[in-house]
């Protein structure tokens, strides 16, 4: 086994599209299974002092771009930079999982976490899983967060705002699911028919975790 193998086989990878339960599935089973967790979302704020435009690009556009700039944009478009830019970010990420000291087991939860990236470092294909939505269910729980309408709410045109974020999500999952499917992993599809408790009880199996132990 070499030293990258031997530092990653005791983390785990929880990825997949926007509003599918990934934060909700990793506070169950970081409390379950005593895993620490790193929140791609909550580090990127740090990471963003050390980018630059030559080594990422599209993360520096989008970041200098205004949520008008952003969400007015065509689908399409919308997709190409998400990917660029989160295929950008998981350097950083990579980096921080490997230079972190080995206590605990870690679980490593974003949408951030292209299949495609993981794969090439992934120790076992038991160690990882992406979760996507079905584009009702992303719809739904979408309209009922306020944050989202206040960002559209500055665009030019917030109902054209709100479509073209979903589409790009309902895209996106698409291009998680098609990564997945190529490279042999892990997916599980959320259309709101289970429990949090249940789908966490999935992901657990997978990680070859004790799924009885989480309730519900």
């Amino acid at each position: 086994m070499s030293e990258t193998e031997d530092k990653l086989k005791n983390v785990f990878w929880l990825g997949g599209s926007p509003c599918a339960g990934k934060t909700s599935i990793s506070e169950i089973l970081a409390s379950c299974f005593d895993l620490e967790i790193y929140r791609v979302d909550e580090v990127f704020e740090t990471h963003q002092q050390n980018l630059n435009p030559i080594d990422q690009p599209t993360l520096t556009r989008w970041l200098a771009s205004s949520w008008n700039e952003r969400w007015m944009q065509p689908v399409d478009c919308l997709v190409k930079d998400v990917i660029g830019c989160y295929r950008e970010h998981f350097d950083f990420i990579r980096q921080d999982i490997l230079a972190r000291p080995r206590h605990k087991s870690l679980l490593v939860e974003g949408t951030a976490l292209l299949p495609r990236e993981v794969a090439r470092i992934l120790p076992k294909r038991s160690n990882a899983i992406w979760i996507t939505s079905t584009a009702n269910f992303q719809r739904q729980h979408y309209s009922e967060r306020e944050w989202a309408r206040r960002i559209v709410d500055q665009c030019n045109d917030p109902e054209v705002a709100f479509h073209n974020w979903m589409e790009r999500d309902i895209q996106f999952a698409r291009c998680i699911e098609a990564e997945v499917s190529t490279f042999n992993l892990e997916l599980l599809k959320i259309d709101g028919s289970r429990t949090i408790a249940e789908n966490a009880k999935e992901v657990a199996g997978h990680f070859q975790l004790v799924a009885d132990v989480i309730q519900g």
